[in-house]
């Protein structure tokens, strides 16, 4: 099976995508869940969450003494815009083989 070490790693959007799918669906969650669903180290989800956080994506609660995360009308938004293009954009899996 040969392929291209590129073709494995997730864009930015991808990876923001996935986070706030799973905030979307699961809904207050704490960051080390997130992480966990995400399959990033928790040290690497933080800043991301943080990202999200400051463009109004996401925002963070109390909840019993926990910090949980909850998306944003604008997560709602970028999730629905993200669907979108990725049906307009095809993959670059989508093109192996295609000559241009």
């Amino acid at each position: 099976m040969s392929r291209r070490r590129s073709s494995l790693r997730r864009s930015k959007y991808e990876i923001y995508n996935e986070i706030l799918s799973i905030i979307y669906y699961q809904s207050d969650l704490p960051l080390t869940r997130i992480a966990r669903a995400a399959n990033l180290p928790v040290d690497r989800a933080k800043p991301l969450l943080q990202f999200l956080q400051k463009r109004n994506l996401i925002y963070e609660e109390e909840d019993e003494g926990l910090t949980v995360y909850r998306i944003a009308p604008n997560g709602v938004e970028f999730l629905e815009l993200f669907k979108r293009l990725a049906k307009l954009v095809p993959s670059e899996d989508d093109l192996e083989g295609v000559n241009f």
